[in-house]
């Protein structure tokens, strides 16, 4: 018996841009591969869609692909049992071709009552939604039980787990399917999770993870932990750019096997880190360009639509330079013909940026008055710019902190009459008669 395993399709992701094909034309592949391949379940382990209500022209595209197992599927599986489901909730269209067993993700969690769009397609009879409770079939082979958790928010992971505490049934090959960051895998740096892979329940033959979007296998209790990742590249980050996108074949036989099937239809996509010291924004903009230019002679494996490349930017720019000076959007719009670029470019430092902050901490730690700070620091950046000391900055300052603006415009017009007068005794010197 063949089990397919579809993660994170994020159905609608990237909508409006050049990219809001992809996520369908991913997610179509793994399902039609999924069945050519002989899949007589799929289980979808959460973010079928990218949003909790997806717009009209989402959910077109989404039910052509989602009706690709009613279609073309043919399966020996029959329901047996389930557990904690509403029976209300099960469709018999569900099981008529290749069933396919879904809970919803972090994207399409709603507030409790209200109907999120994993439940939606459950109720057209497209697949069978899993929180909280456990599906059981009879195969061939024997049972087969799916116990599923939907997304919760992580800092009540662990409990919510524990209060289910779903047990393995006897007699049957148990799967537990989650959609949650497990100890070291994480989803983001903002995420902290409260489930370590030891919390997981025991007795399980089979553990899959949702969520987390580069696919990765890991070992809990003896058994297998998948997390197959997304179909679709929604974050890229480096680890997007050197791990595959696809999904899992699972085999039950003698044993328990798998194997992961790259799709072929993702952008190539390359993650670069370039390090500067004190840049000049020409020499900035020209090694982008040729770093962009290496990048498209790299070998594709997708030659049908244009590569995605990111460009993280790090280090310092030039003493003159200034970050909003470089305009990373005319580089993207000179390479748009060739490539989809995104640049980053908040971790190159200004100029004295950290000098700056280093001043700031010092004056508040003497505890000084905030239009004493506010001078220091002005004085700070007339002399970066080497400003001579025409103007007494800090009198003129005094003057219009204690609003005696006309006094402050008397001094300005008495310096700048000094200047002209000096300006036009040089000039005669110069030019004497």
């Amino acid at each position: 018996m063949k089990i397919a395993v579809i993660s994170d399709t994020h159905l609608g992701t990237k909508w409006g841009s050049k990219r809001e094909q992809d996520s369908f034309d991913q997610a179509r592949e793994a399902f039609e591969r999924a069945l050519e391949l002989g899949a007589e379940l799929i289980l979808v382990p959460g973010d079928v869609f990218d949003t909790r209500i997806p717009r009209q022209e989402v959910w077109a595209r989404a039910l052509r692909i989602l009706s690709l197992p009613l279609e073309r599927g043919r399966s020996e599986l029959k329901l047996s049992d389930t557990i904690d489901k509403n029976p209300d909730d099960l469709s018999p269209i569900a099981f008529r071709g290749t069933p396919v067993v879904a809970i919803h993700g972090n994207h399409e969690r709603r507030t409790r009552w209200l109907v999120n769009p994993v439940e939606a397609l459950e109720a057209a009879g497209l697949l069978t939604h899993l929180h909280h409770n456990v599906i059981i079939f009879d195969t061939p082979r024997g049972k087969l039980a799916i116990h599923g958790m939907s997304n919760v928010p992580e800092r009540h992971a662990k409990n919510l787990l524990a209060t289910w505490n779903p047990k393995p049934i006897g007699g049957a090959l148990n799967i537990l399917m989650l959609h949650q960051s497990l100890g070291q895998y994480v989803f983001s740096a903002e995420e902290f999770p409260t489930i370590n892979l030891a919390d997981l329940p025991l007795g399980f033959d089979l553990y899959l993870c949702g969520h987390i979007h580069y696919h990765a296998e890991a070992s809990v209790h003896g058994k297998a932990l998948l997390f197959p990742g997304s179909t679709e590249r929604t974050q890229l980050l480096q680890v997007e750019a050197q791990v595959p996108k696809g999904f899992y074949m699972i085999e039950l036989g003698d044993g328990l096997s798998y194997e992961f099937i790259e799709l072929d239809t993702p952008r190539d996509f390359h993650y670069e880190e370039m390090n500067f010291d004190r840049v000049g924004i020409p020499q900035l903009n020209a090694a982008i360009k040729v770093k962009i230019q290496e990048l498209l002679k790299m070998p594709r494996r997708n030659s049908r639509k244009l590569p995605l490349i990111r460009l993280r930017l790090k280090g310092s720019l030039a003493k003159e330079a200034s970050r909003s000076e470089f305009d990373e959007t005319g580089i993207i719009q000179e390479f748009a013909d060739r490539a989809l670029v995104a640049i980053s470019k908040g971790e190159l430092t200004a100029p004295g940026l950290e000098e700056k902050v280093h001043l700031l901490r010092e004056l508040r730690a003497r505890r000084l008055p905030i239009d004493e700070m506010t001078m220091s620091l002005l004085e700070t950046s007339l002399r970066e710019v080497g400003y001579d000391q025409a103007f007494n900055v800090r009198m003129l300052y005094d003057l219009l902190v204690e609003d005696r603006q006309e006094e402050a415009l008397q001094k300005v017009f008495e310096v700048v009459d000094n200047l002209v007068e000096v300006e036009l005794k040089g000039k005669k010197h110069d030019n004497p008669g």
